[in-house]
């Protein structure tokens, strides 16, 4: 059971910086003809895989869900282009998009997160969309030995874990992107400058740790087009907005850092109809 107000007995968060049926997404490979995920998880209709338990549940995402989601990336993309965040003193940053939400990138998330590979955390590796030939990922869980996993909270805490990788982040790597000493990549990823959309979701089931019955609520985000490529600056340095890409010329109304429009959830927008 899931609801708003947590009361954990003991709690814990776990972060990781990621026979088919007939449908399109069995032609949508990636590098090296890896097969999509859909495709993979095509024999079970991209539900629930056994290891999931009778425990397991969809948390479908709200329209307010998906606006929070949203709102926190946008909100800590804006936080260091406009150079305000003073760990690992980051610079501001003249090329960084806003980012929208998008519902074939929750799809597909929600198809891996249906698989319940959260111990350990496992990417999956093909994640392409229609859009985005390369796609990223953070994904992130918490676990309880209680049942009521409080799910606006839980989704909070994951993406700040994600980002708080800021305090171990030299801002001289910005240039050059590459493996570290630190887990850096969940933060790279959240603010890679040309990234301009997201898409997440939400899985819950059981699992047995050390003989005891434990409680997961998998959160799974993609990120189009991906960021962390090794070699790549993850933005540019300068003055904000001075150097945003075409057609997303325009200051963010809302994100004075933050290139283009963010487009706000469309509820009408059911992509996994045009699948199943």
């Amino acid at each position: 059971m899931i609801s708003r107000v947590s009361d954990c007995i003991i709690i814990f968060i776990h972060i990781l910086s990621a026979g088919a049926f007939h449908n399109k997404y069995c032609q949508l490979q990636c590098f090296e003809n890896l097969t999509n995920t859909v495709c993979t998880r095509g024999d079970q209709k991209c539900g629930p895989d056994p290891v999931c338990g009778t425990d397991f549940r969809v948390i479908k995402l709200s329209n307010d869900d998906r606006q929070y989601i949203l709102d926190i990336h946008n909100y800590l993309r804006n936080k260091v282009a406009l150079g305000h965040e003073k760990r690992g003193e980051q610079p501001s940053a003249a090329n960084m998009n806003a980012m929208s939400y998008d519902r074939e990138l929750e799809f597909i998330a929600q198809c891996w997160a249906n698989a319940c590979k959260g111990n350990p955390l496992v990417h999956d590796v093909c994640r392409r969309s229609h859009k985005f030939e390369y796609v990223g990922q953070n994904l992130g869980s918490v676990s309880s030995t209680s049942p009521n996993i409080d799910l606006v909270k839980s989704l909070k805490e994951l993406i700040l874990g994600w980002y708080d990788e800021v305090a171990d982040y030299n801002s001289t790597w910005i240039d050059d992107t590459r493996p570290r000493e630190k887990e850096i990549g969940h933060y790279t990823q959240l603010i890679w400058a040309s990234t301009t959309t997201i898409g997440c979701a939400v899985s819950y089931y059981s699992t047995v740790i050390d003989e005891e019955n434990w409680y997961v609520l998998l959160l799974v985000c993609d990120y189009g087009p991906g960021g962390n490529y090794l070699g790549s600056p993850v933005y540019r340095l300068g003055k904000p907005c001075t150097e945003c890409p075409k057609g997303r010329a325009l200051k963010n109304k809302v994100y004075q850092g933050l290139c283009g429009v963010d487009i706000r959830v469309n509820s009408s927008d059911l992509y996994e109809d045009a699948v199943f």
